[in-house]
């Protein structure tokens, strides 16, 4: 009574809006065929970076990338480049920095970049993957975990802000 099932291995087309690598033959093919980065094989460590700005960023930049709001791609960038948290006494996204940390898995930036790329197109992807990971390596060593390049646009935007308000409280006299 011993009936084996025939094992089927069935692969995708690569199409821009599809899984480009279904399975793990044809991942490491590509793996091994593409260039990535060199800061790739640098390790994140997430318990330092701010999760919620992170998120934000990855959110707004597929956004843009796209042209027009996705939050399957959305959801699918940060799952893959922002693992799940393991419960914490922090609350509200703040970077953690509590020794006993642990459970946190480990983000493959090279295999995350090609799963994107059936999303985004492998230029796009190659440029978010690198884009990103610069950032996140930034982030954890930054105060409060934010990247410099964040918190310097933030701080451009606010001045900007600043000097159009007093342009219009020069003109109101």
């Amino acid at each position: 009574n011993n009936i084996q099932q025939p094992n089927y291995q069935f692969t995708m087309p690569t199409i821009k809006g599809t899984a480009s690598v279904t399975d793990n033959h044809a991942q490491l093919k590509l793996l091994r065929s593409t260039t990535f980065p060199s800061n790739f094989s640098q390790k994140v460590d997430f318990t330092k970076i701010h999760r919620g700005v992170i998120q934000h960023w990855i959110e707004e930049r597929i956004t843009a990338l796209l042209g027009f709001e996705d939050d399957i791609v959305g959801s699918t960038a940060v799952h893959l480049f922002l693992p799940e948290a393991a419960p914490s006494s922090s609350e509200g996204g703040e970077a953690t920095t509590a020794a006993g940390g642990g459970g946190e898995a480990e983000v493959d930036p090279r295999r995350a970049q090609l799963d994107l790329a059936g999303f985004l197109g492998e230029k796009e992807a190659a440029e978010f993957a690198s884009e990103l990971w610069t950032m996140m390596l930034d982030a954890q060593t930054a105060p409060a975990g934010v990247p410099r390049k964040l918190v310097e646009k933030k701080k451009e935007e606010m001045r900007r802000q600043r000097e159009l308000q007093q342009q219009q409280q020069q003109q109101q006299w």
